[in-house]
């Protein structure tokens, strides 16, 4: 909690520092650092679970860690400061893996879990205040983009401002607006373990939803628009595939959420700099097909025959290598998470994580098919989305992950949760037991127990769910 206030308060504190220093950018890294030795070690035998759990996930850590190689030997033969280049890179692709590992230890403490989404909510939705802060033009301290940017975008008809607030580029502010109002949605949309498997909608993550919603416009960024648009796509799919119960019941709530959710469009509607966003978001969906052949297969293309089969190092086109090399030869242009795996990794190492992928997503689908508990099932399917969302968002452009790792292990938290949720082991009757009469549920301490294999503490009672209801 305390890395996720300090990744909102360091940027207006950088934007008023004199020469902006990066180091304040990356001195929250210290506090994550913290977080992550501390839960390597406090959560070491819960770890070894899910590991004995899925015998696979070695393969998979070993192609990744594989995958840098080759990049990694070409910085060192290329570059100056190629020790430098491949630390940057290797940071930027190895860290935020760690993330995965917090996420599989929160699945252990739902209910801490749905503390931090609530600070993350709170704190990032008093910071979106300053995007409104700037299309009014109040003149507050640490307003606006970096110095020396002015961010804007031609259009056929129009140009038009993208609007940071309090945060250091349009980028920034649209993936936090973007993940505050999936994890506003996720509160919304879950049951719980409640009798019946009632949902109920809180007027505080309906409001915050909605808000949310107002630096996502403002930002300009239709890549970030595409997360939560692909998180609920993702999120009613994985439901009819894994679960096949009330889709449609969810599907309407959904649309109820996102009918209140343009109130602020309502009331900014008559705005001529709200009407540009909307028509710039507008033409989304008929730009994707160009974009993806232009910007993401043109650009593999591009990137093939500037820098040939081995790519041209590990760390150069992360975003912010520049401030660690002084090495004017790295020539990297990649804006697309694709072309960037190309260019730093090359074809041997897109192989090698290509076949991580395939490992990976056969092994958990063949686990997400055996179902299970409704709401355990939901709550899959939540983190799931989350993930599915982030990564179109790293498919259309790497920028605001490869220059902040904090971003990343944000996104691969819920990627763990993913993973630890499928490593439950229910009773057999403890979907009956749940959905059951309210006079037929059994007492908690009766009550069936979700657990992980060799778990101690779930002798508690807890069920399953009842940490984010």
């Amino acid at each position: 909690m305390i890395a996720m206030i300090l990744d909102c308060a360091r940027d207006p504190v950088r934007k008023l520092v004199p020469g902006e220093p990066t180091t304040i950018t990356y001195a929250v890294g210290l506090v994550w650092a913290g977080l992550m030795l501390n839960m390597l070690v406090s959560q070491r035998k819960r770890l070894m679970e899910i590991r004995q759990r899925f015998l696979w996930i070695d393969q998979v850590v070993i192609l990744l860690l594989c995958s840098l190689v080759p990049g990694a030997l070409m910085s060192l033969s290329l570059h100056k400061f190629g020790p430098v280049l491949a630390l940057v890179g290797f940071v930027s692709y190895s860290v935020p893996l760690l993330g995965i590992l917090v996420g599989i230890c929160y699945t252990f403490d739902l209910a801490a879990f749905r503390r931090l989404l609530q600070v993350y909510i709170f704190v990032n939705s008093l910071f979106f205040i300053g995007s409104l802060a700037e299309l009014l033009n109040w003149g507050w301290p640490g307003l606006g983009g970096l110095s020396g940017f002015h961010w804007i975008r031609y259009t056929s008809n129009d140009i038009v401002t993208l609007y940071s607030g309090f945060f250091r580029s349009p980028d920034i502010a649209g993936f936090h607006a973007a993940n505050v109002m999936i994890a506003s949605i996720m509160l919304l949309l879950n049951r719980g373990d409640k009798p019946r498997l009632e949902r109920r909608m809180n007027p505080v993550w309906l409001f915050t939803a909605s808000w949310s919603f107002v630096p996502l416009l403002l930002c300009g960024r239709r890549k970030m628009l595409v997360i939560p648009v692909v998180f609920v796509v993702t999120y009613l799919c994985y439901l009819n595939l894994f679960s096949r119960r009330d889709v449609r019941r969810v599907a309407a709530y959904i649309a109820s959420v996102v009918a209140i959710g343009a109130v602020p469009l309502i009331l900014l509607g008559n705005r001529s700099t709200v009407d540009s966003h909307q028509a710039y978001y507008a033409s989304t969906l008929s730009d994707l097909a160009p974009r993806l052949r232009d910007n993401v297969a043109g650009s593999v293309v591009g990137t093939l025959q500037q820098s040939g089969v081995m790519g041209g190092g590990l760390g150069v086109a992360t975003q912010g290598a520049h401030y660690f090399s002084s090495d004017q030869a790295l020539n990297a242009w990649q804006e697309d998470g694709v072309s960037r795996l190309f260019m730093e990794l090359g074809i041997p190492g897109v192989i090698m994580i290509g076949l991580a992928g395939i490992i990976l997503i056969r092994r958990l689908g063949a686990e997400a098919r055996k179902g299970g508990y409704a709401p355990l099932v939901e709550l899959r399917a939540m983190m799931f989305a989350m993930s599915a969302g982030n990564l179109a968002s790293f498919v259309a452009s790497h920028q605001h992950f490869s220059s902040d790792p904090a971003n990343t292990l944000w996104v691969l938290i819920f990627f763990g949760m993913f993973m630890g949720a499928l490593a439950i082991n229910l009773p057999a009757n403890f979907n009956s037991a749940a959905t059951a009469q309210p006079s037929q549920v059994p007492p908690p301490a009766m009550r069936p127990v979700a657990h992980f294999p060799g778990d101690a503490a779930s002798s508690t009672g807890q069920p399953v769910g009842r940490a984010i209801e």
